[in-house]
């Protein structure tokens, strides 16, 4: 009865084997998955470094939406020159101010804040897409660790009934009913669960410290596991998933702004066939051949490159768009397999997860069975051990498969917004 209570233990972990998706799922007390997760995504490096590239490329685009202003212009100069009478000098000196203006930005300036703007919106949903990973990394970060306590408990467990079996074979040996060998095995068994479960606290001091360091947490306050709701069973078919990942996920959003901003580059790279034009004005006052001049000032400069790069930079924007949307095809592909596998895997982690409680159920009746009569004197020490080796491995694939349902579910959430 102590074998069985302690199924009845793991199965309180797991939160009963055979749950299904929607109701309760194994939790930490101290951190549910949705804190797990937002902790992650705020100590995650890659989301900082995402959103510092979202911060870079506004200042890109303030710097292209700014560029068509006029600037103001100024000049001093300073000279001699031959005075009035022989060998004499004057000083000439004359300071201009105005305003001018690029013809060329003007002409540019829609493309490039077009441009500029597209990076910016790519380089949002490419940090969307980080916040994505950092919370899938949390899913899995935290059932593992859930997993891991769960595996420990059980692995007492399992060591608190091996040793009931050991004190069975002495007594049995003692009173003359079975032979010391079967003490022997019965150490043997002992000294495994022993093993076993040393192995067990050490994985669970690793997987709980990488949840911690993840999170930010003290690991030593994930020791209790309670339950909290858990994501819903899945809503239509896969075709609908698929369907709503390719609208929604971020990683496509990004590559669609990306290929309308090298869109606009090549309208950009088109125009600089036209020569640059720069036009200023403003008024000028100073001293010529010693009298006093002021008055209005004008000029247009005009530079046209023989070279003409307007080929050359246009092919190379080109090529850039060409890259980008060979990615976004890619990327489409990619995220529907994902998709796909994920839609697979949640609903093959369901039944595995039935079908492992269930047989664990069946070997704890088998071990029960077996060890009634082992007591009665109808099995051998042999029995016993192999009936306890298919409880524990029935029992770990079940507290294994229950936590992976739970996973595989919360990663389909995660990458289907």
């Amino acid at each position: 009865m102590r074998a069985r209570r302690a199924v009845a233990l793991i199965a309180a972990l797991i939160a009963g084997a055979g749950a299904t998706p929607t109701r309760g799922v194994p939790a930490f007390a101290a951190l549910s998955l949705a804190g797990a997760e937002s902790t992650t995504i705020a100590r995650d490096v890659s989301v900082q470094e995402a959103y510092a590239v979202v911060a870079q490329r506004s200042a890109l685009l303030h710097l292209a939406r700014v560029r068509a202003y006029p600037h103001l212009v100024g000049d001093y100069s300073l000279s001699a020159q031959a005075g009035t009478t022989p060998n004499s000098t004057l000083e000439q000196h004359l300071l201009s101010v105005g305003a001018g203006i690029s013809l060329n930005d003007i002409l540019a300036s829609a493309q490039a804040t077009r441009s500029a703007a597209g990076d910016v919106l790519a380089s949002q949903r490419q940090a969307d897409a980080a916040v994505l990973a950092a919370r899938e990394r949390a899913v899995r970060l935290y059932y593992g660790a859930l997993s891991a306590v769960a595996l420990e408990t059980f692995r007492a467990a399992e060591l608190a009934g091996a040793l009931r079996d050991r004190n069975a074979a002495a007594l049995r040996a003692r009173s003359g009913e079975a032979p010391e060998l079967d003490v022997i095995r019965a150490d043997v068994t002992l000294e495994q669960a022993r093993a076993d479960l040393a192995l067990a606290a050490a994985q669970r001091v690793d997987a709980i410290g990488a949840l911690a360091s993840a999170t930010g947490v003290e690991a030593a306050s994930l020791a209790t596991i309670t339950t909290e709701p858990g994501p819903p069973a899945t809503r239509g078919g896969v075709d609908a998933y698929v369907s709503r990942a390719l609208a929604q996920r971020p990683e496509i959003a990004a590559l669609m702004a990306l290929v309308a901003a090298r869109r606009a580059d090549v309208s950009l790279a088109k125009q600089s066939a036209l020569p640059s034009v720069t036009a200023s004005g403003g008024v000028q006052g100073g001293a010529d051949t010693g009298q006093p001049i002021h008055g209005s000032v004008a000029g247009v400069h005009v530079d046209l490159p023989l070279g003409s790069p307007a080929s050359s930079n246009t092919q190379i924007a080109r090529a850039q768009l060409d890259a980008v949307s060979a990615q976004l095809i890619d990327v489409r592909r990619t995220i529907a397999l994902e998709v796909a596998a994920a839609f697979g895997d949640a609903h093959a982690a369901d039944a595995s997860a039935q079908a492992a409680a269930a047989a664990s159920e069946q070997a704890a009746r088998a071990l029960r069975a077996v060890e009634l009569g082992y007591r009665e004197g109808a099995s051998s020490s042999l029995d016993v051990a192999d009936a306890r080796r298919t409880y524990v491995q029935a029992s770990v694939n079940a507290v294994v498969a229950e936590y992976l349902r739970a996973q595989a579910y919360a990663i389909l959430e995660v990458i289907v917004p």
